[in-house]
C-alpha cells in the first residue's frame, strides 16, 4: 500500500440539515471515503469515521473543518462504525486534536487489538486447512500490523462501548445504535430518530459490496450475520443513507434487498460447483471466481476471494445445503444429498 496520497482541495458538502460529508483521500481503491460531521448544537459536532491516518488526509480534513469554520475542538464525539483503517485509523490523531468522546462497539476493539498484534500463524494454519497452497517457508511474509503500519494509528482510549439499539444524546441529536454484523463483527450504523439519517459506514454502499470473509478467529458464519443484518437495516424508517463510499441516497429498503440477491446468487454458484464434486474454499474460490485467479499479481483479491468463498460455504452448511468433510486436516465441502 503506497504511504501517499495525492493532494486535492477540501471537498464538503451539506447532505442534510446540519449534516455535512466530507470526502478524503485513500491510498487504494477504492479512492475516496465519506465522513460525516453532525451539528449537535451549542457549537458541538459528531464525527463518523476518521479517514486514515495517513498526512494528505489529515490534512484533507483540516481544510474542510477550516471551509466550515469549524475549529478542530469543536468535533468533540466520535462515532466509530467499525475499525478498519479507513474508518478508525485517525482516531489517535481525532483525541490528540481535542476530541473527548470515542464511541466503538467491543468487538470491534476487540478485533482492533488482533489486527495490531496478531501474527500471520493463525491465518497461515487458517488458510492451509481449507486448501490454500501456501509454501513451507513463509518468512517475510507481513504482519496485519505493518500492512495498515502507516494508515492505522488507532487510539485505545474508548470512552464508550456500543451496545445494539441504545439512543445516544449528543447534545440536540438522538442517534440509535443499530448493530449490523457481517462485515465485521461490531460494525455498527446509527440512525438519527429526529431527522431520519442513516449512517451505514461500509454496512449499505450504494454500488458495490462490503468484504465479508471468515478469518482464522471468526466468527464462523458471517455471511449469515451480514444478511440478518441487511434484513435488520431493511426494516428502519431511515429517509435518508449516508455511506462511507459512494453517494448519499434513500430508498435503502430496496439496495438491502439487491445486496441480499447477490449473494444468494454466489450461493447457488458455491452449491453448483461442489455438488459436482468435493471442493476445499480454495478450489472453490478458484472456479468462482476465476478472474481473479488467472492474474499472477492479483495476490491480495485471490486472498479476499478465498475468505469470501469460505464466508459463503459456511453459510450453505449452516442451511443444511453442504457438508464438511475432514481430509487429514484439510476441510471439504458438498453438496448435501
Amino acid at each position: 500500500m503506497s504511504d501517499t496520497i495525492p493532494p486535492e482541495a477540501a471537498k464538503v458538502r451539506t447532505v442534510a440539515p446540519g449534516v455535512l460529508e466530507i470526502f478524503l483521500p485513500l491510498p487504494s481503491k477504492p479512492s475516496i471515503i465519506n465522513v460525516f460531521l453532525i451539528d449537535c448544537g451549542s457549537g458541538e459536532w459528531a464525527l463518523v469515521d476518521t479517514g486514515v491516518a495517513l498526512a494528505d488526509s489529515r490534512a484533507a480534513f483540516a481544510r474542510a473543518l477550516a471551509s466550515q469554520g469549524i475549529e478542530a475542538k469543536a468535533v468533540t464525539t466520535l462515532l466509530g462504525t467499525h475499525h478498519h483503517p479507513d474508518h478508525f485509523g485517525a482516531s489517535a490523531d481525532f483525541r490528540a486534536d481535542g476530541g473527548e468522546r470515542v464511541h466503538l462497539h467491543p468487538l470491534e476493539v476487540e478485533r482492533m487489538e488482533y489486527s495490531m498484534t496478531a501474527a500471520t500463524s493463525d491465518m497461515i494454519v487458517h488458510g492451509r486447512r481449507h486448501g490454500m497452497p501456501i509454501p513451507d517457508d513463509v518468512r517475510g511474509a507481513p504482519k496485519p500490523a505493518e500492512i495498515w503500519a502507516g494508515t492505522f494509528q488507532p487510539t485505545r482510549e474508548i470512552d464508550h462501548l456500543l451496545e445494539d439499539g441504545e439512543v445516544l444524546e449528543l447534545g440536540r441529536r438522538r442517534l440509535q445504535v443499530v448493530w449490523t454484523p457481517g462485515h465485521t463483527p461490531g460494525h455498527c450504523c446509527f440512525l438519527d430518530l429526529d431527522d431520519r439519517t442513516l449512517f451505514v459506514g461500509d454496512h449499505l454502499l450504494p454500488k458495490i459490496t462490503p468484504h465479508v470473509g471468515v478469518f482464522a478467529t471468526g466468527p464462523k458464519n458471517p455471511l449469515g450475520d451480514f444478511i440478518a443484518s441487511q434484513e435488520k437495516v431493511a426494516a428502519l424508517d431511515a429517509a435518508l443513507v449516508c455511506p462511507a463510499h459512494g453517494p448519499v441516497y434513500s430508498a435503502h429498503h430496496h439496495r438491502a434487498h439487491q445486496i441480499i440477491a447477490h449473494h444468494e446468487h454466489r450461493l447457488r454458484e458455491m452449491l453448483d460447483v461442489i455438488h459436482t464434486e468435493p471442493a476445499t474454499a480454495f478450489e472453490t474460490a478458484a472456479q468462482v471466481f476465476d478472474w481473479v485467479f488467472k492474474d499472477p499479481d492479483a495476490r491480495m483479491q485471490k486472498g479476499a476471494a478465498f475468505m469470501e468463498t469460505l464466508a459463503h460455504l459456511e453459510l450453505l452448511h449452516a442451511r443444511g445445503d453442504a457438508e464438511r468433510e475432514d481430509r487429514d486436516g484439510v476441510i471439504y465441502f458438498r453438496a448435501s444429498a
